[in-house]
């Protein structure tokens, strides 16, 4: 019955379909008219079919399983590591269920807009962002992420492209938005054991 069910589902139009969050298990951090960030952890229980209307990014602090259930009815077990990164584009549409007691969790990224974010020129003498002394996870051309082992070094910089920085320390993860062209020498993420910069292309 399940099996007819999902099928039924899956014949819906994609925009009546609901958006991924908000849910349980689901914060929003931050919204802003270009992003929405959200802390997310997939409880053991089945979420709703939704439909991703954004192209996202995100990044996993907490490894845990789940099942996903595609558009055609098939289901996959998915266990996801600790600091995998991902990027999906709009129009994803599937179903979720968190299966591991300790849930997945993670800190997403919605892009708000369609197309380019653009980019500024460096500020004078001062250089660009470059990621000096990070290691680059995720490169396309929507997004770049920079992952940090230990809090960024504080050289002055300027930052060429929108940015959303997360600090993770434990289960709490902190997110702060970098418009383009700021210039200073510190994310402001204190002393987290990881920092990732989220380059918006």
């Amino acid at each position: 019955m399940r099996w007819i069910v999902t099928v039924v589902l899956f014949g819906a139009q994609a925009a009546a379909l609901p958006p991924p969050f908000p849910r349980e298990g689901a914060t929003r951090m931050f919204d802003n008219a270009r992003v929405q960030v959200w802390d997310v952890a997939w409880l053991r229980r089945e979420y709703p079919l939704h439909r991703h209307p954004y192209d996202l990014v995100v990044v996993y602090y907490a490894p845990g399983d789940r099942i996903i259930t595609s558009q055609t009815g098939e289901r996959r077990p998915v266990s996801t590591p600790a600091w995998d990164t991902a990027f999906r584009r709009r129009g994803l549409t599937h179903i979720e269920e968190g299966t591991s007691d300790a849930p997945l969790r993670s800190v997403f990224i919605e892009m708000k807009r369609p197309g380019p974010y653009g980019s500024s020129v460096s500020a004078g003498e001062v250089p660009a962002f470059a990621g000096e002394g990070a290691t680059q996870k995720l490169d396309n051309d929507r997004v770049t992420v920079w992952e940090y082992l230990q809090p960024p070094a504080t050289k002055r910089h300027a930052h060429a492209h929108e940015t959303v920085v997360v600090a993770i320390d434990g289960r709490s993860p902190r997110a702060l938005w970098v418009p383009r062209g700021t210039v200073h020498a510190a994310e402001g993420t204190g002393s987290a054991a990881r920092v990732y910069l989220f380059e918006l292309k």
